[in-house]
This record gives C-alpha cells, structure tokens and sequence, in this order.
C-alpha cells in the first residue's frame, strides 16, 4: 500500500510517497505539531496548543498539561496511531526559531494485521 508524504510537494504532477505507513504516520504528526490551531481555515481545530506558549518560558510551564494537550491533539487527528505518550527532551540550538524543545513521540500502530512500535522525536520550532 501507498501513503502521501505530508506536507504534500507538488513537482511538475509529482506527489512525493512515503516509504512506509510509519513514515506516514512520522510525517502526519510533524505536520500536526508544527501547525498553529486557527491555521487551517478548512479544519481551524487542526494543529496544537505548544504554540500558546511560544513566547514564554517552556520549563517553567507545567509539563504534564503540555504533554496531555500534544497527546489529545495526535489522538485526535492520527486515528492510526494508539498507546500514545508524550515526552521531552531539551535542545542545545541557539537557533532563534527553535522553542527549544525536543517532542518524543511513542505509540503503537497496526501494519498488515501486525502490531508495531512507533517513535518519532520533532524539534519544536
């Protein structure tokens, strides 16, 4: 089976393919975590709350309310994904774009009948 890599490139009636449903799923839950809610007129739920804190100090916010918002938001909108937790990991980046936070993404999902493990980590930013 096929999946559309996201964010879907279009190159003269090319659509890049993911290699896998986990890349699928990888590339889904970047685009959900890189997204600001109210970005997408279509679907203005879509994206996740982290960005609420974009100008604040990210240690300092309460982390188990953090992480409970980016779950909720995968849950929501990658159906494939289940057993989902959330943790994070700080950056050494001096990159003015970077919230300097790493999201580690673990779960399970099902490929051809068989469970798999999914991890992913995003840079926040």
């Amino acid at each position: 089976m096929e999946y559309l890599a996201l964010p879907v490139e279009l190159r003269e009636d090319y659509l890049h393919r993911a290699e896998s449903l986990r890349d699928s799923i990888l590339y889904s839950i970047g685009l959900l975590l890189s997204t600001r809610p109210g970005m997408m007129d279509f679907l203005p739920e879509f994206g996740c709350d982290i960005w609420q804190l974009e100008y604040t100090d990210l240690y300092a916010a309460n982390k188990s309310d953090v992480r409970s918002s980016l779950r909720n938001s995968i849950e929501a909108y990658e159906k494939r994904l289940y057993n989902v937790s959330v943790s994070f990991a700080s950056v050494d980046d001096s990159s003015p774009h970077v919230l300097g936070m790493t999201v580690k993404v673990t779960g399970n999902y099902k490929e051809d009948g068989e469970e798999q493990k999914f991890e992913g980590k995003y840079l926040l930013g």
